[in-house]
């Protein structure tokens, strides 16, 4: 949808995200098959197939804000917002948008999939922490020695990422709880003799680590997705 904004042909999927939306559709379509056998359990099928379209959904909307942060960041040349031309400005605030918009819907694809996971397998994450999260669910899985063949590779993946996701996680819970990231940038690079000069942050470091988060998710639901499958299907 928004590489219209740059004349650019829509977008062709490949590498973990072909894998993740491959792996997702492959499940709906066996919930579809059992759905239409009209099944005594085609409500929760129905269910799950609905939760599964959302998370395709989501994915393609984190895409997107991934790419958009990309594209903006690209015409940011200065270290200072003061020094920056008007153009460049417009361009910063708009990388810092989509940006943010990335790194909370990031996590928000996590947590759906937490919530997708604790039903589909039973694992009652809720009795360990009320509002939980993906994270919750995985060390539920470990603590209940609960499908070893899923659990033992998502914990991989999850090892694989962990220091860029802890980065991505700390932005996230300032943007959401305390103060959002452009402004604790501001306090951590502010020249305190100098109040108007404010330093903004590393964008490529930033971008580099919202890319690697969005493998991760790609990774994950790529092998959440082919394990329910199989598991359904046999």
């Amino acid at each position: 949808m928004f590489r219209a904004w740059f004349d650019e042909p829509k977008r062709t999927d490949a590498g973990p995200l072909l894998d993740a939306v491959t792996a997702i559709g492959r499940y709906r379509k066996l919930l579809t098959g059992l759905i239409e056998r009209q099944t005594p359990e085609c409500g929760r099928y129905t269910r799950y197939e609905l939760w599964a379209r959302g998370l395709t959904n989501a994915l393609d909307e984190l895409e997107q804000s991934v790419y958009c942060a990309a594209r903006f960041r690209e015409s940011v040349t200065r270290g200072q917002e003061e020094k920056m031309t008007p153009e460049e400005r417009d361009d910063y605030r708009r990388h810092v948008y989509f940006y943010k918009n990335g790194l909370i819907r990031l996590f928000s694809i996590l947590d759906k999939l937490g919530y997708f996971l604790n039903d589909l397998l039973k694992l009652k994450s809720e009795r360990v922490k009320n509002k939980f999260s993906y994270f919750t669910v995985l060390r539920q899985m470990q603590h209940l020695h609960a499908e070893p063949g899923l659990c033992e590779p998502l914990q991989s993946i999850k090892n694989a990422y962990r220091e860029p996701l802890a980065r991505l996680r700390e932005k996230r819970n300032m943007e959401i709880h305390l103060v959002n990231t452009e402004m604790l940038d501001d306090l951590l690079h502010i020249d305190l003799c100098r109040a108007d000069r404010t330093y903004i942050e590393d964008l490529s470091a930033n971008m580099d680590d919202l890319r690697q988060g969005m493998d991760m998710v790609c990774r994950t639901l790529a092998t959440v997705f082919d394990y329910v499958h199989d598991r359904k299907k046999t």
